[in-house]
């Protein structure tokens, strides 16, 4: 009896460590509160976290791409031999059990939460995530955020600018147009790329996390933020701009002086199949976690 009740534990472990589960989120503020914002002089920065959440840059030649894609895919098909299906055999990657996928769609359940959360007075739904994950460590941190940006830290910002002003009076000369991609025009793109990119800091940002120990918990980590200016030093700025002969396009985005910010920070143990809810007096979290079906736990 109890061999045989060790080999049913065993079993349940070894099962529950290929479980993979589908997590939603979703972020809400509350209209009607009376909760004192407190003031901070720096934001953190959340952008080491996974984000599912900011758009892809946007390709302004998509169709060029996909005719050199198509072109080069038949090149490669009239300089390599053509191989038989016998000396080629098909191998079958195995998937990864710990794979983290986006899910944009979101659940009937989480449809409905939403539309409730729209017509009510007191609550508005600011953000949603959705994605699946394994059951084994490293437990993924998603970054949750919205896409209206308080405060972006640009330090290369005024290389960047010369940088496109100078490739764009390259552009403009004869005869280089003939040449694109090549020479100075592909000097400028490297020089571009090696540039980081800006930080950029949401008025909503933060990071959600569900790890699986003996039971399954959930982390939330989220901040509302509102940006604070000195408006004196704003004009005085702008003036000195204007006496140099420089727009507003040529200085950088300005910097708060301060940050008002509402903070939920909470982590508690959560069930498969129910909704959870997080609170505070200004952000609430709606969480709601499915245990996914594979093939090993149906056998």
């Amino acid at each position: 009896l109890i061999l045989f009740i060790f080999c049913v534990l065993f079993a349940q472990s070894a099962l529950a460590e290929n479980d993979r589960y589908r997590v939603e989120v979703i972020v809400l503020t509350h209209l009607h509160h009376a909760e004192e914002s407190r003031e901070i002089l720096w934001l953190e920065d959340f952008s080491a976290a996974l984000d599912f959440l900011t758009p892809p840059p946007e390709t302004e030649d998509e169709e060029i791409e996909e005719d050199a894609v198509e072109a080069a895919q038949a090149q490669k098909l009239l300089t390599e031999p053509d191989l038989s299906a016998e000396e080629t055999p098909m191998v079958e990657e195995e998937p990864d059990p710990n794979a983290v996928v986006h899910i944009e769609e979101m659940s009937p359940v989480m449809q409905e939460s939403w539309r409730r959360m729209r017509l009510s007075a007191p609550f508005r739904p600011e953000q949603y995530l959705s994605w699946e994950q394994g059951s084994e460590a490293p437990f993924p941190t998603l970054r949750m955020h919205d896409l209206e940006p308080v405060m972006v830290d640009d330090p290369y910002f005024q290389l960047r600018k010369a940088l496109e002003e100078a490739a764009a009076e390259l552009e403009d000369q004869p005869g280089n147009g003939a040449f694109s991609g090549t020479g100075a025009d592909t000097e400028g793109e490297e020089e571009e790329d090696v540039l980081p990119e800006p930080t950029y800091y949401y008025r909503l940002d933060g990071t959600v996390k569900l790890i699986r120990t003996r039971f399954l918990h959930f982390d939330i980590d989220l901040q509302l933020r509102e940006a604070v200016f000195d408006e004196e030093l704003q004009r005085g700025q702008q003036q000195a701009a204007a006496g140099a002969g420089l727009s507003s396009e040529d200085l950088p985005p300005p910097k708060p002086t301060s940050y008002l910010v509402f903070d939920l920070q909470q982590s508690r143990q959560v069930k498969t199949g129910r909704m959870e809810y997080f609170d505070s007096p200004v952000l609430g979290v709606l969480v709601y976690i499915s245990r996914l079906e594979t093939e090993e736990s149906q056998d």
